[in-house]
């Protein structure tokens, strides 16, 4: 039981690496092609593929990096309830959400305005660029459509401020999903369903209300749910006999292949609709937004528990990799192709080798960049501020003992 206390609880689901490489590799592509227009249609012993409805919709898997994003972190929650284990305090769970988050964020926002923003004379006056460092500095920039839809900084920042605002009110809904599951999950599920029906009701334009913290509410619902399904798996799984873990794969491998063929149809579904208009784009993407989590889910339940050969796809040294660099392949990705194409001639468009070398620099620089962000800037910050924690606890509980020893010589 120590040794499994002791055992990180991402890495025990191996196959969570790859949907996290794999749903950021997806959104990289996305916004590449919007800007380089690249045919995606791919040819794999010799037959074409028709892979453009899923590149055109490929922005719904930020939903499931939300639903991941709350099955990691209930996952400790989850495995309490089963195994006792120890769970961080709000303190604790703060302070490790800032150091991942918040030096390579920074970072990026540094670049973006003093290199970029400034120079290039993005703002109309102090006020706006006043505005957007503040908002920026407070994860408040997408709750105004100047800051959020406007920004010169970093258009797709917006899913950190989501983020991090879950984190702020994670330790209380984590409370409260310990306490009474059924009712914590259901009111989280029923305030995003009910938060997207009243505004797709409420108000013409959705661009601002689209990604809102509320709207993604039973995305991470969801994930949690799905971590406590996981834990009690996993722990019948652990006492199953041998035959009974074979019948397990082979569901699995029907479950998944099952979640693959709803997964594509609702990338049909989402391409479609967005044909019809922007407005009927995010109507669609607020209806699948449930039934896209509830796949995804499916999916990651379903691969956890496939014979390892299959896992094996997802769980290797190169989704490990992207998946280790995978936030900053996110942050730097758009920003760093959007000056790129500036460079390439105006026939980029319609000159199917000058759209393959775009691609290809743009996916190259953004994973070079990844790399250095996350080697350079986001693990050895990490690593000084747990030094910082370390040796600010060590200083508290010496004056404690000082203290305690003062007063037992009184």
């Amino acid at each position: 039981m120590q040794a499994e206390t002791r055992s990180s609880d991402k890495l025990s689901i191996g196959v969570l690496y790859g949907f996290r490489a794999l749903m950021v590799l997806f959104v990289c592509n996305f916004h590449i092609w919007q800007l380089g227009w690249l045919g995606q249609y791919p040819m794999v012993f010799g037959t074409r593929l028709d892979l453009d409805f899923w590149t055109r919709s490929a922005y719904v898997f930020v939903d499931g990096m939300m639903l991941l994003s709350g099955f990691l972190l209930y996952l400790p929650y989850a495995r309490q309830a089963v195994h006792g284990t120890p769970v961080p305090s709000a303190k604790l769970f703060y302070f490790n959400r800032v150091r991942r988050i918040v030096p390579s964020y920074l970072f990026s926002v540094l670049i973006a305005l003093f290199f970029f923003a400034l120079p290039g004379g993005a703002y109309r006056d102090a006020a706006a660029r006043n505005a957007d460092i503040l908002t920026h500095l407070t994860f408040t920039f997408n709750f105004f459509p100047d800051t959020y839809l406007y920004t010169p900084l970093n258009g797709v920042l917006w899913t950190v401020a989501v983020e991090m605002q879950f984190y702020l009110l994670f330790p209380w809904l984590a409370r409260a999903a310990r306490k009474k599951p059924a009712y914590a999950l259901a009111a989280m599920a029923v305030a995003g369903i009910l938060f997207r029906f009243v505004m797709a009701k409420s108000v013409g334009d959705l661009s601002l209300w689209v990604n809102q913290l509320p709207a993604f509410l039973d995305v991470y619902a969801l994930g949690m749910l799905g971590a406590i399904a996981y834990v009690r798996l996993r722990k019948g799984m652990d006492t199953a006999p041998k035959a009974t873990a074979r019948i397990v794969a082979a569901v699995s491998v029907v479950l998944f292949a099952a979640g693959c063929w709803a997964l594509t149809s609702l990338m049909h579904l989402q391409t479609d609709n967005g044909m019809l208009g922007h407005e009927q784009l995010r109507l669609s993407q607020w209806e699948i937004r449930l039934p896209l989590a509830a796949t995804l889910l499916l999916l990651m339940l379903s691969a956890a528990f496939l014979p390892r050969l299959l896992q094996k796809l997802l769980d290797n040294r190169l989704m490990r990799f992207l998946s280790t660099i995978s936030f900053n392949l996110y942050v730097w990705h758009q920003f760093l192709s959007a000056r790129l194409v500036g460079l390439f001639p105006t026939t980029l468009h319609n000159d199917l080798q000058l759209q393959q070398a775009f691609t290809l620099l743009c996916f190259a620089l953004s994973i070079l960049a990844a790399m250095a962000a996350t080697y350079g800037i986001e693990q050895p910050a990490a690593r000084g501020l747990e030094k910082l924690r370390l040796r600010y606890q060590k200083n508290k509980e010496s004056k404690k003992h000082e203290g305690s020893s003062g007063t037992q010589a009184v």
